[in-house]
């Protein structure tokens, strides 16, 4: 799990926020944004055993300053955390920080005019972002495909960042997002 660079991430048809996560045509990990919780709250389980293998909890109760701490549940090793950027309501970005609390890469938005675009004119615009590390060197990109609900890929380049971080915090991004 987490050997390669490309993942792709498949939103659920379901009422609430349900993914699964495919490393090549294997789905690794599934999760599940738990509903009616004052902090946000993700899981992530395997999807043959059901076993818990990251949790993600918001440090606060108000969303748009909440970090979402990530955590390997098999270890209980702090993965990172993911942290909106409170001026990124037209271009959403975010954060993404190590274990130690360092700021290692950000999670961008392509461009100003198709944000407003996909918030104003049509929610169906796939959404684009682009990794970038804290040098601001591009170290990957996550691409929506045109469907009924999300479905995107995340190729990363390079061995900068965690993999582990970028997957679960894109998602995390999205779920807040409601993409």
């Amino acid at each position: 799990m987490f050997d390669s660079r490309s993942y792709e991430v498949r939103q659920k048809i379901s009422i609430g926020n349900k993914y699964r996560i495919y490393e090549g045509n294997t789905a690794i990990l599934e999760s599940a944004q738990k509903k009616l919780r004052l902090k946000e709250d993700f899981r992530f389980t395997d999807p043959e055993t059901g076993a818990e293998r990251f949790r993600v909890t918001a440090d606060s109760i108000l969303d748009i300053t909440a970090a979402y701490d990530i955590v390997d549940s098999q270890t209980d090793e702090r993965v990172g955390a993911v942290k909106r950027e409170a001026i990124s309501f037209f271009k959403h970005e975010y954060s993404l920080f190590g274990p130690d609390g360092d700021k290692v890469a950000t999670i961008r938005e392509d461009s100003v005019p198709m944000a407003i675009a996909r918030r104003f004119i049509t929610t169906l615009i796939p959404f684009s972002y682009e990794i970038v590390s804290v040098d601001g060197t591009t170290i990957g990109e996550a691409k929506g495909a045109f469907s009924l609900r999300d479905r995107y890929s995340i190729d990363l380049s390079g061995d900068d960042v965690d993999p582990r971080l970028v997957v679960v915090g894109m998602i995390v991004a999205d779920a807040i997002e409601e993409n």
